[in-house]
This record gives structure tokens, C-alpha cells and sequence, in this order.
């Protein structure tokens, strides 16, 4: 305590007594990159997956799900718009997404043309879809089959949207990144998640609830990533950098309302608690909880091999 009160008695005084002007400036940290392996969309091997491996045959697998509920008379129309009546998962998936996001100023039919298009064109965007998919399966106990997050899991919606913006964005014209950040502020609006079409997204994304998730312009989140609602990864406020946001790798898991701030690394199978303050990097498999608490391998295994499984118990 007595040193966190010296701590913030300095700041204090900086801030009383800004440094002269001959003081030299310290150059920003830098720290070790690492491989999230964000340019390959292998499939990977968990036990929850099924055998529907690639494009067509998820969307047959999503059309069998639909045809058990034509019959009904308030999903019909539903079903037979966003899946049965479509050819292939390009044109379900704008579908469902132009239903969602249209309004006066992103007419549907438009919406639907130009999502459409840009799925078509993008294999790695459908590839990466099916791999969400599949992970939200896995990883979220009130998922029951396919279709149900296809059409109504908002995080699964939000992700699709960066993805397509994320390919808009990477092309570079000014009217591509403008059509980016026009979907990324509908998506916002109506998903309640503001992904950046910068970010950087590897395949297998569970954004679940998704309520308040903010994903910043030069962050990166690696393959099979389970992140709940209200979680940032953001900057910290300080001006005059462009690489600012966090670069999380690969099977991260981060609790509601976490706040993962600056250009810092998130390695490899980091767990991240609820409402953590994160501002240093974390290496692999360590597991961060109230502001930089890096839990010991003891208080983990505690938490692990408490009796109440249904809660993460840690006592610090």
C-alpha cells in the first residue's frame, strides 16, 4: 500500500511539475510479437465438432433444421426468406444480415446485392463463418444446433459484418472504407458491437450476448476466442500512435465488462476474469483478474479444483 500511495504521490507531483523542455523522451515500449497464425483458417481440432466441415454441406445441414419448422405460421415466412428459398450460404447469410441492418439511408434489396457480392468473393470470409459457427456449438451450452445462432445470435452477426468490412477495408479505396464504417455504425446501432473493419480476426469467434463489446482499429483476436458481453479492447488514450489496441491470441477467454487497453500481447490460451483491467501483457496460459492480477499457478489450481465447479472460485 505504502508504495502504491508513492506511486500515485508522484504522478501527482508530474503533473504539478511538468519536465523541462531538454528532458529527453523515453521511446514507447515495445514488446515481443506473437505468431496468432491470423493467415490460415484450418480447421481446428476440437471434440465438439461435427462433420460438417465446409460450406456446403453446413448450409444443408442449416436447411434440414429450417424445413422442421415451415410448417409454423409465424416462422414460415423466416425460414423460407433467409434459408430454404436460398441457393447457397452466400445469399442465406446476406439474407439475414440485410434484414437485420437495413434502413432508409442502406436500402435491403441494395444491402442484400452488395453483402451478397462481397461473400461471394471472399471464400475466407465463408470459411471462417463456418468455423464460428461451429465453435459457438461447442462453447455455449444454450446453442442448440445450427440454426439457432445463424439467425439469432447478434454476436454471431457482428462478426460476419466485421469480417465483410474487414475485406472492404483491406482494399483500400476510399469508397470501400467509407461502405466499411457505414456498416460497422449500423452494426453498432443494431447489434450493440462496435468492431472496428480494421481488426483483425482469425476464424472461430464466440462473441457471446456481445451487449457493449468494442474491438478497436489495430487490435487482433486469434482463432477460438470465447468473449462475452461488454469486454473492450481498447486504447489508452494517448495521442500520436496508430498501433494502439491489444493483439489477443489464440484460445483467449475474457469475462463480461474486461477492459484489455493498449498495444500489449495477450498470449496463447490466456483467461482473462470479469471487469479485469488489463494494461500489461499477459503470457501464455496465465490468467488475469481485478487490475493486473496475474493469479499464481497455485491460486489457478484452487480455482480449478474447487468443489463448485459452476463458479470460478478465486480467493485473493
Amino acid at each position: 500500500r505504502g508504495r502504491a500511495r508513492g506511486q500515485a504521490g508522484a504522478t501527482r507531483m508530474d503533473m504539478e511539475m511538468p519536465p523541462s523542455k531538454d528532458a529527453k523522451k523515453q521511446p514507447p515500449k515495445s514488446y515481443p510479437s506473437v505468431d496468432f497464425d491470423f493467415e490460415t483458417s484450418a480447421l481446428p481440432e476440437h471434440q465438439g465438432y461435427r462433420d460438417v466441415l465446409n460450406v456446403k454441406t453446413l448450409f444443408e445441414a442449416l436447411k434440414e433444421e429450417a424445413a422442421r419448422h415451415e410448417e409454423s405460421p409465424i416462422l414460415h415466412h423466416q425460414m423460407s426468406k433467409h434459408v430454404l428459398s436460398r441457393d447457397n450460404l452466400y445469399e442465406a447469410t446476406a439474407s439475414i444480415l440485410a434484414a437485420k441492418l437495413c434502413n432508409e439511408d442502406l436500402p435491403e434489396n441494395l444491402l442484400f446485392d452488395t453483402l451478397a457480392q462481397e461473400l461471394q468473393d471472399t471464400p475466407r470470409v465463408m470459411s471462417d463463418m463456418v468455423h464460428d459457427l461451429l465453435w459457438i456449438q461447442e462453447v455455449d451450452p444454450a446453442t442448440h444446433g445450427l440454426l439457432q445462432p445463424f439467425l439469432y445470435f447478434k454476436g454471431f452477426h457482428a462478426v460476419q459484418v466485421q469480417r465483410i468490412g474487414h475485406s472492404l477495408w483491406r482494399r483500400g479505396s476510399p469508397t470501400e472504407k467509407m461502405l466499411a464504417l457505414s456498416l460497422q455504425s449500423r452494426a453498432a446501432e443494431v447489434f450493440g458491437v462496435d468492431a472496428h473493419p480494421g481488426a483483425k480476426l482469425a476464424h472461430a469467434i464466440c462473441l457471446d450476448h456481445a451487449t457493449g463489446v468494442v474491438i478497436g482499429e489495430t487490435a487482433t483476436l486469434g482463432h477460438s476466442c470465447y468473449i462475452l458481453h461488454g469486454v473492450t479492447l481498447g486504447a489508452t488514450g494517448k495521442a500520436g500512435t496508430f498501433d494502439r489496441h491489444p493483439k489477443v491470441g489464440n484460445r483467449v477467454k475474457i469475462g463480461a465488462g474486461a477492459m484489455i487497453l493498449g498495444n500489449i500481447p495477450l498470449e496463447n490460451d490466456v483467461v482473462v476474469g470479469a471487469a479485469a483491467i488489463v494494461t500489461i501483457p499477459i503470457k501464455q496460459g496465465e490468467t488475469v483478474v481485478g487490475i493486473n492480477r496475474v493469479l499464481s499457478p497455485e491460486q489457478k489450481q484452487a480455482a480449478v479444483t474447487a468443489d463448485n465447479l459452476d463458479t470460478w472460485l478465486y480467493n485473493i
